[in-house]
């Protein structure tokens, strides 16, 4: 029994070492930034005589894209949810511009009628994202996943009653009341990881209108990939 226990240890141990020792004669590093790669090898890198081989840096694309899910709410007769995919242009580390394109779903049941409304909405974006503490001394990763984001929506919104009230129907159809409104949001959320990274945000109208289709106030949760 002793002889079986010591050959298990001993072939863990032998097991064990294989990585290192490849990794050792190998050169090779599990993990590498992304500012920085080691030359290809049908391409050596140049060599200074006193500094010794010169680094190879690679470019990061400054491009990024992202998925959001939002504008969601409901009561006991509706509801709404949106879905936000998005591209992002980075001129730096800590800033981004980008497009969005909102695509809404809206719910309602018309109870004075019996009948049930449903529409698509959807609103082109231009928005401004900042990491301000990104690069802050002794930060955490909190602190530099902290952003603040502008942005500005045109939306095509259609709903079930105009700005009186007014409902129409014809045959068993809600007729829509279809409207162009302006939206002008400032938010703050909180994003992990790099460069895939999960966030969620609150938003605020500050175009706020009691004429206006949705409520000031939302809430986002997304993904997004390289800013």
């Amino acid at each position: 029994m002793r002889t079986i226990v010591r050959i298990f240890l001993i072939s863990f141990l032998v097991f064990a070492a294989l990585p290192n020792s490849d990794a050792q004669t190998t050169g090779k590093k599990k993990y590498v930034k992304p500012e920085t790669t080691a030359p290809k090898p049908d391409e050596p890198a140049a060599a200074d005589s006193k500094k010794g081989p010169i680094k190879v840096v690679e470019k990061t694309s400054k491009v990024g894209y992202g998925i959001n899910l939002g504008n969601l709410y409901f009561t006991n007769f509706s509801f709404s949810i949106g879905l936000d995919p998005n591209i992002a242009y980075k001129l730096d580390e800590a800033l981004a511009v980008g497009f969005m394109l909102k695509m809404n779903y809206y719910y309602e049941k018309i109870r004075q009628y019996d009948l049930k409304f449903t529409a698509f909405d959807f609103g082109p974006t231009v928005f401004t994202r900042w990491k301000p503490l990104l690069k802050a001394n002794n930060a955490t990763p909190f602190m530099q996943g902290i952003f603040v984001q502008a942005e500005y929506e045109r939306a095509f919104i259609n709903r079930p009653t105009d700005e009186f009230g007014n409902i129409i129907v014809e045959g068993d159809k809600v007729v829509p009341f279809k409207t162009q409104e302006n939206y002008l949001y400032i938010g703050a959320g909180m994003a992990s990881g790099y460069p895939f990274s999960s966030f969620i945000s609150f938003h605020y109208n500050i175009i706020d209108d009691v004429q206006l289709s949705r409520l000031p106030f939302t809430y986002r949760i997304g993904f997004t990939w390289n800013y």
